[in-house]
């Protein structure tokens, strides 16, 4: 089969989605470079030209992910026509709406197999979120909206609440518990927080 000459970006990105359907069918460590390249009838230096390697790629498909994540929590917090409590309950649950809606890719992380890749998400959401979601706090404190002693360490502890939703992966198939957790969550965040006349709600 002849192969097609393409955009840069266009085929960055298509080597991305190829490697995250492999990943996600086989498991990180069972895939070779050969088997994305096949995937897409490419000479193996074309892989190289865009990712030094395997590893690059697998960064590439976190990127992937979390910029969605990101963007999504970076609109909310922005959003100056609502007071600070609302966009920070907006944006926590904009990320418990990103574990249930990629609950495929959830699951596939949490394998295993997958430790590295697992490893590399959840760093990246730690060092990516969480100083928006401070910033948010900060403020807030700050224009009198929420009563925090210390916003940035207070927002750093609890969104390790959030990492340990996230590391339950069948959250989605146990609808009870997911309430349940949803429901000490917004107990924490309401006693925490000290939000004037606002109660934080979780979904």
């Amino acid at each position: 089969m002849k192969r097609i000459s393409k955009d840069p970006e266009e085929r960055r990105r298509e080597l991305i989605d190829t490697a995250e359907r492999l990943f996600l069918e086989k498991g990180y460590e069972h895939t070779a470079i050969s088997d994305i390249v096949k995937e897409l009838n490419i000479a193996q230096g074309t892989l190289y030209y865009y990712f030094r390697s395997k590893e690059d790629i697998l960064e590439a498909v976190v990127e992937k992910s979390i910029v969605v994540l990101e963007q999504k929590v970076k609109e909310i917090a922005i959003d100056d026509s609502l007071d600070e409590p609302i966009r920070l309950n907006a944006a926590i649950n904009a990320i418990l709406g990103f574990i249930s809606q990629r609950n495929d890719f959830i699951d596939f992380i949490h394998q295993d197999i997958n430790a590295v890749m697992h490893a590399k998400l959840e760093k990246a959401t730690v060092e990516r979120i969480v100083p928006i979601l401070s910033r948010l706090v900060t403020q807030g404190d700050a224009n009198g909206r929420m009563h925090v002693e210390n916003p940035r360490e207070t927002i750093e502890i609890l969104s390790t609440a959030l990492v340990y939703i996230f590391h339950q992966p069948d959250i989605n198939n146990d609808l009870e518990r997911r309430a349940r957790l949803c429901q000490s969550l917004e107990c924490i965040l309401n006693r925490v927080l000290g939000a004037e006349n606002y109660r934080f709600v979780v979904k």
